[in-house]
């Protein structure tokens, strides 16, 4: 019975805390700085900072003049600038049969890698002048994927035949189903191992490819926000806020080591956690 009568007013209490509260509205717009924290497999793997920008619109619901809950629908880019030098391998085909030919060597991979999610932000805020303070949780769904930079390499293929040092393009889109020689743009020939081979003008992100049919990032990402925001006047603000990710962003299957090839000449994937990382500076407007 003490229960029944608690929950009773729980009840009254919510219901009549949400009639005295006021539902508003806005947009906010502005600028990520984003990260991809994993940990790396040799000091030739760096992972650092890239610029995005985040908009969309806010719903507010104000308990009182000092305290409520707002959510937001944000369009927000993440990712990181990727940079591997060091030992590596690298992987040509064959013009007539499409076989792989596979050379070792140095390899300088610089990718800036942009992630695209819809964010649904939930926050609790609590305001203390024109100072209002927020925390909360985000969902974040990814919509699009991709990469854009370059790769050089040099070395020899494992049957002894030199390869000269080259640049190919990078043009990744991560929700491509093309892999291998089929992920090949644009390419001249070389001769390898007496064969012709393709040398590739650029490539997209599954050419050099683990055999699972996973996409290299994830499609769903959660994390903690934290952050404050200054109102210069009764609606208009300028904000920062921290975004720190949950959940591992990146497909096991697909998270391919670029220091060496295993057992067969068969692509090694690992099983590590990369979470989002993003700080957020946003000029907002509250209705």
């Amino acid at each position: 019975m003490r229960s029944i009568f608690l929950g009773l007013a729980i009840l009254l209490f919510t219901s009549v805390t949400f009639a005295q509260g006021e539902f508003s509205g806005g947009f906010k717009a502005g600028l990520n700085f984003n990260n991809i924290d994993g940990p790396a497999e040799t000091d030739d793997e760096v992972f650092e900072s890239n610029t995005g920008f985040h908009i969309g619109a806010s719903f507010v619901y104000s308990f009182t003049d000092l305290f409520g809950v707002k959510g937001e629908l944000m369009y927000s880019q993440k990712g990181t600038q990727y940079t591997y030098d060091g030992p590596s391998y690298f992987t040509f085909y064959t013009t007539n049969t499409g076989t792989p030919i596979f050379a070792t060597g140095n390899r300088r991979s610089d990718i800036s890698i942009s992630n695209s999610y819809i964010d649904i932000p939930v926050l609790l805020y609590y305001k203390i002048g024109r100072l209002e303070f927020e925390a909360g949780v985000n969902a974040g769904f990814l919509i699009g994927s991709s990469g854009s930079g370059g790769i050089t390499f040099s070395g020899a293929t494992q049957a002894g035949s030199p390869v000269a040092e080259f640049t190919t393009g990078v043009d990744y889109g991560y929700f491509s189903n093309e892999k291998g020689v089929d992920a090949i743009q644009g390419s001249t020939t070389i001769t390898l191992n007496t064969l012709q081979t393709f040398l590739p003008g650029s490539t997209d992100a599954y050419y050099e490819a683990a055999d699972s049919d996973d996409n290299k990032f994830k499609s769903v990402d959660f994390g903690l926000n934290a952050g404050l925001a200054f109102f210069l006047n009764k609606g208009l603000y300028v904000g920062v806020r921290a975004n720190y990710g949950l959940s591992d962003i990146t497909n096991e299957g697909q998270d391919v080591s670029p220091v060496s090839l295993a057992l067969g000449n068969r692509y090694q994937t690992r099983d590590d956690v990369d979470k989002n990382i993003s700080i957020q500076t946003s000029v907002g407007f509250r209705f």
